[in-house]
């Protein structure tokens, strides 16, 4: 998924396109948007978009949303993300992956909705920054944001990895099928958002092996792996 991240550069674009003063919410949520803008839906009668769909369909089918939950299909690469704690907004081409990747994927982005990750990022930053988003309230919180930030960003991934691959178990998805949507990404170490594929290909595996009644005693735990690495490359 990719996630926010609000560098002081971002935030100065963001503050001078608006003539009046916002909370870090709104700016969040502009923020968001904006990235919405430009995007155009996948065509009505698009098969890729419709095996989107049809996937889709089944995962909601098997732990509906507690809350109204928006599919968008939208022209575009394989590529999938959770915004606003409400909607899904999808790549076209994700409709070509095989079933199982694709559930893997779907349920991976499902998973930061339904475990409520958009609200729970919202309120570190405004933990933060609680008034208005002025340089004088962002400035001396920067460094302290970005660590907080980038330590809930990789919990919520592992969360949304852990919780997608159960669900997707449940529909037939294997182990194999998860770690090759995983491994489709390059082998990147930490960064601001995400923890390195190998940390998250680890606590895959563990999850399986627990279900399995193995310990897999060279990975580490999942709660060892959630930890943000001291720098980022």
């Amino acid at each position: 998924m990719r996630r926010i991240t609000l560098t002081l550069a971002l935030l100065g674009a963001l503050l001078a396109s608006t003539a009046r003063a916002e909370t870090i919410t709104e700016v969040l949520e502009r923020s968001q948007l904006s990235r919405l803008d430009g995007r155009v839906a996948a065509p009505a009668d698009s098969e890729r978009a419709a095996r989107v769909r049809a996937s889709f369909a089944r995962l909601i089918a098997l732990a509906p949303p507690a809350h109204p939950v928006e599919l968008r299909v939208m022209q575009g690469g394989v590529q999938a993300e959770a915004m606003l704690g409400r909607l899904l907004v999808v790549g076209e081409a994700v409709g070509d992956l095989p079933e199982g990747e694709r559930l893997m994927l779907l349920s991976h982005e499902y998973g930061h909705l339904v475990l409520g990750h958009w609200d729970r990022l919202v309120g570190l930053y405004r933990h933060h920054i609680p008034g208005e988003v002025r340089p004088d309230t962002t400035d001396p919180v920067a460094q302290a944001l970005g660590r907080d930030g980038a330590e809930l960003s990789h919990r919520q991934e592992f969360e949304a990895d852990a919780f997608g691959f159960r669900l997707a178990q449940q529909l037939g998805v294997g182990l194999d099928e998860a770690l090759s949507l995983l491994m489709r990404r390059p082998a990147a170490g930490d960064t601001p958002t995400h923890p390195a594929t190998r940390r998250r290909i680890a606590q895959l595996r563990m999850l399986q092996a627990r279900e399995a009644g193995s310990d897999p005693a060279p990975l580490r735990s999942a709660t060892t792996a959630a930890a943000p690495a001291a720098t980022q490359p």
